[in-house]
């Protein structure tokens, strides 16, 4: 009886084996995870080079995992595996109080170039070469000039989480201590972490943007920071429409927490929206808000409908109002509805990978500006180098 319960189990587990090797090879392959909101690895060319040098071994062993068949099935399987073990983290990913979800691990740019992957810390010369870029933007404008520099989830939403946030403190000293006089450097991560700690739903759960009422509360800030204090739009004059109860952002995507809950999504309106013209890379849109977008899993792409290298928001009927150059990564997009209350906008996709809008002298020149502001999230001035081209 024993021999044929082993080999039952020897033919079952070379038919699993089996089975997913021609499921692999069968199976055409993917090239975008929705799951995950990010593009899969195709087969790899082939070099004599890059197989003398490990580098193709390393793409096939990329593609072999990014291929697997049931691979989305797995990565949930894995997060609970984890979560199950008492890690309070998968991926990189902490999972906190309420369901909470944070990136902690992050590939971290080095001043000399180099990339170092997975990491919860920074590059000091690396903060410094932001920071000078910005002095030195704020050096040649010679209209105002103000940063806005969003904190990532894991500084806002600090409180959830049983883990040490002395590498979060030590990067917003950093920041700000590297950011000159003449710069007006809105530092928004105090407020919104304190409305995080009381509760207030200002940064999503599952995704690592701000929520509609969290880009108000910084829209509000920039505003008094300008001494604008008295035109600020009171938050009970929108109409506060629930458009998704089934958002799952980033955080949900790397971490494989599968049994975590989705998000909401607003939209903030003033019931004027068709008096303004929203143009994104010579488009024109229908408005602020793309709810096309509210089908898919990037459902934050339905602000601004996603990512535009231009997007150009103007009022119609009315030339006397001011032009705000905004250099932007996708905070901007929820807060933009906003800004465009008061100001002409033109928001130039800092992250672009086909434009480089880093001359920002030359820019505001080219859009007649009669400011600018530096809408950008911490994560990407840890992980990219556009701050550091900034003139």
């Amino acid at each position: 009886m024993q021999k044929k319960l082993n080999l039952i189990n020897t033919l079952l587990f070379l038919a699993l084996i089996f089975g997913f090797a021609v499921a692999f090879w069968i199976l055409p392959d993917a090239s975008f995870s929705e799951q995950e909101n990010r593009s899969l690895r195709t087969f790899p060319a082939f070099s004599l080079e890059k197989l003398a040098s490990g580098e193709f071994s390393d793409e096939i062993n990329d593609y072999f995992a990014d291929q697997f068949p049931i691979r989305d099935h797995l990565v949930g399987m894995k997060g609970v595996a984890e979560l199950a073990m008492g890690k309070g983290e998968n991926d990189g990913v902490l999972l906190g109080r309420d369901g909470q979800l944070a990136k902690r691990l992050f590939d971290v740019k080095c001043a000399d170039g180099t990339v170092l992957s997975d990491l919860d810390a920074f590059d000091p010369d690396h903060i410094r070469a932001a920071t000078a870029g910005i002095n030195r933007a704020a050096q040649s404008l010679e209209i105002p000039f103000s940063t806005l520099l969003t904190g990532r989830t894991v500084d806002i939403a600090a409180s959830a989480f049983a883990y040490p946030d002395e590498y979060s403190k030590a990067l917003l000293e950093a920041l700000y201590e590297g950011i000159g006089a003449e710069v007006n450097a809105v530092d928004t991560v105090p407020m919104l972490r304190a409305l995080y700690e009381n509760g207030e739903y200002v940064y999503y759960r599952t995704d690592h943007h701000w929520t509609t009422l969290g880009a108000y509360y910084a829209y509000a800030e920039w505003m008094r920071s300008i001494g604008m204090e008295d035109e600020i739009i009171p938050a009970q004059a929108f109409e506060k429409q629930t458009v998704s109860t089934s958002f799952y952002g980033t955080a949900w995507s790397a971490g494989g927490m599968k049994m975590i809950a989705p998000d909401s999504i607003e939209f903030w309106t003033l019931g004027n929206e068709d008096e303004f013209c929203v143009v994104a890379d010579g488009t024109e849109l229908d408005g602020f808000y793309s709810t096309r977008y509210l089908s898919r899993k990037d459902q934050y792409s339905a602000f601004l409908d996603g990512t535009h290298d231009v997007v150009t928001v103007t009022k119609k009927n009315d030339e006397d109002r001011q032009t705000l150059l905004i250099l932007k990564d996708s905070f901007a997009n929820s807060i933009a509805p906003f800004l465009a209350q008061h100001f002409d906008l033109v928001l130039l996709n800092l992250s672009s990978a086909r434009t480089d809008f880093t001359d920002i002298t030359t820019r505001a020149a080219e859009y007649q500006a009669d400011a600018v502001l530096l809408l950008y999230t911490v994560e990407n001035i840890v992980t990219a180098d556009k701050l550091e081209k900034l003139r």
